[in-house]
């Protein structure tokens, strides 16, 4: 971890001991406007589309953007890494509304087990043939075939891991009622590997290599969004008939009053969720369900969560997209390695974020990659709210973070969410000349 990052996750030693004790979203084009030289595209929403696994995924339209932080937030803790503004040009692709939660990436676990063979104990690692990837599973531990690097903690490696492993009927199950929370204790292997099982369910090119983990952004799979993507993404529509304040260029994804931390909109450290300060079995992590925070009356009868709370009125922190918790709740891996002045030299068109040999080591010598988005349990007080901490979650927040986790992390406030590029032509098509080979981005 970044020095200047420590302070950011020093908070959990502390929270871990209290703890131990106690359809795509269609839009057609109606017209073009150029505003101050960049492109803006209206677009009338509808539904999103719901793919294989239930996952609903937004399109996001081509466009530019001027990424960085516009608002001077000056974080002391990496006052540095957001500062260089340059206009960048997006291509078109669909994203996740939601992040990938626990239920689904349970039915990937069982998924892969049904196509391969899962076990548990030696260092061995047995392999199977098949489309899918083959996991095994270590000490609680779940690891892709061959692979040395694991997915994803169950409880039988953590104890704050909302997935369950049982080694009599070797099937992987959702603990404490947390289906539709978002997944943790994932790593970014966990996440690519998840990208790849869904790209075969469905037909797709997968995008990673494994061997390497090289990703091939050309490919027409799933992956994880690049750090220039999410922002893009984070930021909502350019429509000025849905967003007329976009080129304010706000702190966090809501409009309006987006320069400005709001715990009802997000699931924030101190939001008074039902989740939060809950007690055992309904232990950390204190995510709430995907998409909870969208103006709606909750119910406890609905979600069924811990305690008296019958109720809970939450804010509309759906971003003009329709995309949900792109603040709080959990971090979200993205594709890039970290370094620290990327902004400064990187392409002005879709860039990728730096090869693994340009990333810059921490002082502990490994090299990061970026998280985005917050959590509901980390960084500093915010700036112009002192009393709320809103796990920078500003949208031009970069976080670096060992891709395996850590203790520092103790796996609970890490999840991510998908995307998939647009097709450049009618539909989507199978590997070939829309599509062609190159090699992967070194992973």
């Amino acid at each position: 971890m970044d020095v200047n990052k420590t302070k950011k996750h020093n908070f959990m030693s502390g929270l871990w001991g209290k703890a131990r004790d106690a359809g795509i979203r269609r839009q057609k084009i109606i017209a073009l406007f150029i505003v101050a030289g960049t492109l803006i595209t209206l677009f009338i929403p509808s539904k999103p589309m719901v793919v294989s696994a239930d996952i609903q995924m937004a399109a996001i339209p081509a466009g530019s953007y001027a990424r960085g932080d516009h608002q001077a937030f000056d974080d002391p803790g990496h006052p540095s890494d957001e500062n260089t503004i340059k206009t960048l040009t997006i291509s078109a692709f669909n994203i996740g509304v939601n992040d990938i939660t626990v239920q689904q990436y349970c039915d990937f676990l069982n998924d892969a087990m049904t196509n391969g063979l899962l076990t548990v104990g030696s260092g061995i690692y047995y392999t199977t043939g098949g489309p899918h990837p083959v996991v095994n599973v270590k000490a609680g531990m779940v690891y892709l075939k061959g692979v040395k690097d694991f997915l994803i903690l169950t409880d039988a490696a953590n104890a704050h891991s909302t997935i369950h492993w049982d080694s009599s009927t070797r099937t992987f199950s959702v603990l404490s009622n947390r289906g539709n929370h978002p997944v943790t204790a994932v790593t970014w292997y966990g996440a690519a590997a998840y990208c790849n099982w869904l790209s075969q369910k469905e037909g797709y090119l997968p995008c990673y290599e494994t061997a390497t983990w090289g990703c091939y952004y050309n490919r027409n799979g799933y992956r994880l969004a690049t750090e220039a993507e999410w922002e893009y993404a984070a930021r909502g529509s350019q429509d000025p008939l849905i967003n007329p304040d976009y080129y304010q260029y706000y702190n966090y994804p809501w409009y309006p009053n987006g320069n400005y931390p709001d715990p009802t909109k997000a699931n924030f450290p101190d939001s008074g969720d039902p989740w939060e300060n809950a007690t055992s079995p309904w232990t950390l992590p204190w995510t709430t369900p995907v998409g909870f925070y969208n103006g709606s009356l909750q119910l406890q009868s609905v979600y069924n969560w811990p305690g008296s709370m019958t109720s809970y009125q939450t804010g509309n922190g759906t971003n003009t997209w329709g995309l949900n918790d792109m603040a709080g709740n959990v971090w979200q891996w993205a594709n890039d390695w970290y370094q620290n002045e990327y902004y400064a030299g990187c392409p002005l068109t879709d860039p990728p974020g730096p090869e693994m040999s340009q990333a810059g080591a921490m002082p502990d010598g490994r090299k990061f990659r970026c998280l985005r988005g917050g959590n509901w349990y980390n960084g500093e007080q915010d700036k112009y709210y002192p009393t709320i901490n809103n796990g920078h979650s500003r949208v031009s927040n970069r976080d670096p973070a060992y891709y395996l986790g850590g203790d520092e992390y103790q796996y609970s406030e890490v999840g991510f969410r998908i995307v998939r590029r647009a097709a450049t032509g009618t539909g989507d098509v199978p590997y070939g000349a829309e599509f062609p080979q190159v090699p992967p981005k070194a992973g």
